[in-house]
């Protein structure tokens, strides 16, 4: 995993490395005081996981994390706190999980168990006919998956194309922690949901980050719905 720590307190900030250094998986670590400086290398980073401190000086963690979900919604952001009560809002918001000062090893641990398992999962490419051909996809380059009679749609961040697979094919191929049958006609991932809103009496629409399409949620899915989304890191 290549990781990134934005965290001004160089005590905790040597410590975290000096852990992230025993794990036999971290391939590189970028490590910044200031959110402004991680901010004008992140795009040259290719991050796996960021730790944030939420109390920077300066631009806040929640202000790097709100600039970062922009571009890069699927990074595992990790925030650094000293009280987990101050950060609740903000971790449901941003955050794949927090991790508290003194640094606990055990819970970090776990941390990264659960981002590492999900990563290997979610980078598997998968193949899929298409009426151009063949095509090859990572899970977390796919939006979501749109009903089209025997067939479907599926919409990236910047392309949409025809898949010869019906809508419960896809789901079958996809990774069912991260997508979710919001109704007949849309299977979404989970990760790139920013917001829903009222639509109709029976549906919501779903806002994705950074596109402008929307998916439908019925209404007598929303209940699964929110507790999916909560356990979606």
């Amino acid at each position: 995993m290549v990781i990134g720590i934005v965290e001004d307190d160089l005590f905790f900030q040597e410590e975290l490395v000096s852990f992230l250094h025993t794990l036999s998986d971290i391939e590189d670590i970028s490590v910044f005081a200031k959110g402004e400086d991680f901010l004008n290398s992140a795009n040259n980073l290719n991050l796996d996981v960021l730790f944030l401190d939420i109390g920077l000086p300066g631009a806040s963690g929640v202000e790097v994390a709100k600039c970062i979900r922009r571009d890069s919604p699927l990074l595992d952001i990790v925030f650094i706190t000293a009280d987990d009560s101050y950060i609740k809002d903000a971790f449901q918001l941003y955050a794949s999980d927090y991790i508290e000062k003194p640094l606990n090893s055990e819970r970090l641990k776990t941390t990264l168990e659960r981002i590492r398992s999900r990563l290997v999962g979610f980078n598997q490419r998968i193949e899929l006919k298409t009426e151009e051909g063949v095509i090859f996809l990572n899970h977390n380059e796919i939006y979501w998956v749109e009903a089209l009679a025997k067939k479907s749609m599926i919409h990236t961040k910047s392309h949409s194309f025809t898949c010869l697979y019906t809508l419960k094919e896809m789901e079958k191929k996809l990774d069912q922690r991260t997508f979710f049958r919001a109704g007949r006609s849309d299977l979404v991932n989970l990760r790139f949901v920013e917001s829903i809103q009222p639509s109709s009496r029976n549906l919501f629409e779903i806002i994705f980050k950074g596109k402008d399409e929307r998916a439908f949620l019925q209404k007598d899915r929303y209940q699964e719905f929110r507790k999916r989304i909560k356990s979606v890191g």
